[in-house]
């Protein structure tokens, strides 16, 4: 049997590229052939074949596994075809969060919700969190779904024994991804502002690719309103090891992100014993649990800095939020190993999912 893997993008270094090309390798070690497939790709990539040879590639023995974050338009093509059907699906970003920067992924997010009750015709659905899976709740029962977090500890911020390190010198607050609209990096610097002005020597580390000229402007402008611009490195993307090297140097994790299918930087600096801070109202709240602090979706920067500032002065919370961080992390990455798949895979060919 093979594993033919689907997703209209895959790129290393993007979430859903690496849960896919960490997926076929993980299948590929326990001896089953994976083949993978998308519409955009990095030629280099040699296991990845454009998406269109999929279709006449895969037979009644094959598995499918298809990644699902935005609209597909070959969703159709891809649900008439003979196989059996697995859908994982990362959660859609709302459109109203995309829509003053991003007005096309908006529009595609859009018709990504509208296309939500065909998922229904997979053989099993597959999500990153029990908040995501709440989605499809009209369309497929949710005790069906399968929660298994989209990462793999190979991935070199995870492959790692999550041994104790040093504590920082400076008091430094990583922000880990896209710099989009949703991820609202603005607050972030504003929550920053606010911690500096409450006695603490704080930086801020922001690293991630910046898409939109017209945002990172805003952020820019933003930072140099507030007094902040000279505390705050913009790094872009960077390779995996300056990405450790910017785990190593912060003192924590802050996500204002409007929107999170799961939060992958919040399970990674919990691995290495970094509290990470996150907005309630989506996944990353459950990701984090009582292993971090999780804002309220009204608090304000000013608010979220005090507790920031509290949680920084008392050393014994502090180390009590760090042992908890790394058991809740290991507790997750557990869920991803190959056992859990191959359950996934077992129950999607009995036809006992959604």
């Amino acid at each position: 049997m093979r594993l033919l893997i689907c997703a209209p993008d895959i790129f290393e270094g993007d979430a859903v590229g690496n849960h896919c090309l960490g997926l076929a390798a993980m299948a590929e070690s326990a001896g089953w052939e994976s083949r993978a497939y998308a519409k955009n790709f990095d030629a280099a990539i040699s296991r990845v074949r454009p998406i269109e040879t999929l279709f006449a590639q895969a037979t009644s023995e094959d598995l499918l596994y298809v990644s699902y974050s935005i609209f597909a338009p070959n969703l159709d093509r891809l649900l008439a075809l003979p196989c059996t059907k697995i859908c994982y699906y990362h959660g859609i970003t709302d459109p109203a969060l995309l829509r003053e920067f991003e007005p096309v992924t908006a529009d595609l997010c859009e018709q990504a919700f509208l296309q939500l009750p065909k998922l229904a015709g997979f053989d099993l659905i597959v999500t990153n969190s029990k908040h995501v899976a709440q989605d499809l709740a009209p369309y497929v029962d949710i005790a069906s779904i399968a929660v298994i977090p989209p990462v793999f500890e190979t991935l070199p911020t995870l492959a790692d024994s999550a041994i104790a390190r040093p504590a920082p010198e400076l008091f430094n607050m990583l922000v880990l991804g896209r710099v989009v609209p949703h991820k609202r990096v603005e607050d972030a610097i504003e929550v920053l502002a606010h911690v500096v002005e409450g006695g603490v020597d704080a930086t801020m580390t922001i690293v991630g690719s910046m898409p939109n000229y017209d945002y990172s402007k805003f952020l820019l402008k933003r930072a140099r309103a507030l007094g902040v611009l000279t505390r705050i490195d913009f790094t872009g993307m960077v390779d995996d090891a300056d990405l450790l090297s910017s785990y190593d140097r912060a003192s924590l994790l802050l996500s204002m992100s409007r929107h999170e299918g799961f939060c992958i930087p919040a399970l990674e600096a919990m691995h290495r014993g970094i509290p990470a801070v996150v907005r309630a109202g989506h996944a990353a709240a459950e990701v984090v649990d009582d292993a971090g602090l999780v804002s309220d979706t009204h608090e304000t920067a000013e608010q979220i800095a005090a507790r920031i500032i509290a949680l920084r002065n008392d050393a014994s919370r502090w180390n009590a939020l760090t042992q908890n961080a790394r058991e809740r992390a290991g507790k997750l990455l557990q869920l991803t190993s190959w056992r859990h798949w191959l359950e996934v895979f077992d129950r999607a060919r009995r036809g006992t999912g959604s």
